[in-house]
């Protein structure tokens, strides 16, 4: 004879209770499954790492918007010394103008003596 893939089980009958005890019913709600102990641990601890995470989350976003502010600045006060900086040397470029030195020589009563004059390369 072939062989069933299909199990083959033996129901035993229920087995009956005397009279004087009352059967105990058991009615289980799907919706409200009581939670055991590591199911609870594992809640909680889920939840206090997302809270730190969140914390760090937020210290790290402060953080750097503080580090923006600062380079931020920093950037200002170096293009304001960039343009003092080019503000003298435009400055010092007039002043020493070979013009401007001429002009003063004469009110001075300088005279330019032109074979006193050595010109280097």
């Amino acid at each position: 004879m072939a062989d069933s893939s299909a199990k083959i089980y033996n129901y035993q009958e229920p087995v009956t209770r005397e009279a004087g005890q009352p059967q105990k019913k058991i009615i289980l709600n799907p919706k409200n499954v009581p939670l055991n102990r590591l199911e609870k641990t594992l809640i909680v601890l889920g939840s206090l790492i997302t809270l730190v995470m969140m914390t760090l989350l937020v210290s790290a976003s402060i953080s750097s918007t503080n580090a923006q502010h600062k380079l931020t600045d920093s950037e200002q006060s170096v293009l304001a010394t960039q343009n003092r900086n080019t503000d003298l040397r435009q400055e010092i470029g007039e002043l020493t103008s070979s013009s401007r030195m001429n002009k003063i020589a004469k009110q001075e009563g300088l005279r330019l003596i032109e074979s006193n004059i050595r010109n280097v390369r």
